[in-house]
């Protein structure tokens, strides 16, 4: 579970981060916290968010700017504010809970207690998610050929020819996708094992792996026996090995 708090007074993001940890117990969750709305934004759009704490007062902004410019992205938002008047305007940004200050604990545990309720992301669908100005596309891990790192940014390249770029870096989309199939070749490349159409040799401990419409994609000299170890004790057929 990842959570945002966006709070640029730091006793009450300190007083959410004792709290959230307080409730979640020995639940998996991770807590970050950003003081403005443009690395709360950057922030939003490179990570799998499941909660956000979003104070409305940020520096002389309004927080409500941040939930106009991630209308699309999946995830549940909880108000924080002194101004009860916002408590409306929360919810016409369909905002999960509205948490006055100052914060209890009583009233902290009913908003996490509703957020536990709601259906999660876990009743999503399952895939690489791509905002567009038209809405959002889901690519389905198993339509994925493979995907090449490009800075902070990741290019991913699917089974019907399409080539999209997505605002994740490389590390970002392993720890999607390993559960999925997908090995990290190279420092540059994520492959999806089960798309390997065979092994190039091109010297001692020198490979390269050939995908579906002719891709080659170089394999680091550190991953090449790993490879072949994980071929050879599978029962996936392919060509080009010993």
């Amino acid at each position: 579970m990842r959570i945002l708090i966006v709070e640029d007074d730091l006793l009450s993001a300190r007083c959410l981060e004792i709290l959230a940890k307080e409730f979640l117990g020995e639940r998996n969750h991770s807590i970050s916290y950003i003081q403005d709305l443009e690395s709360a934004q950057s922030f939003i759009r490179e990570n799998n968010l499941d909660l956000l704490f979003l104070d409305i007062n940020l520096q002389g902004k309004t927080g409500f700017r941040l939930l106009e410019s991630e209308s699309k992205s999946f995830f549940q938002t909880i108000i924080v504010s002194s101004e009860r008047d916002n408590a409306v305007k929360a919810f016409e940004f369909s905002a999960l809970d509205f948490l006055p200050k100052p914060i209890t604990r009583e009233r902290f545990r009913v908003a996490m207690e509703r957020f536990l309720s709601f259906p999660s992301s876990s009743f999503l669908p399952k895939g690489i998610v791509l905002k567009k100005e038209e809405g959002i596309d889901l690519i389905e891990p198993e339509e994925i050929l493979f995907a090449r790192s490009e800075r902070n940014y990741a290019r991913i390249f699917t089974k019907n020819g399409k080539v999209e770029k997505v605002r994740k870096t490389l590390d970002q989309l392993q720890k999607e996708l390993e559960v999925h199939g997908f090995y990290r070749a190279h420092r540059s490349y994520l492959v999806r094992l089960e798309e390997v159409r065979k092994i190039l040799f091109n010297g001692p401990s020198s490979y390269r792996l050939l995908l579906a419409a002719d891709h080659n994609i170089p394999v680091s000299r550190s991953q090449g026996p790993k490879l072949l170890s994980i071929f050879k004790n599978s029962n996936t057929k392919v060509l080009g090995l010993p």
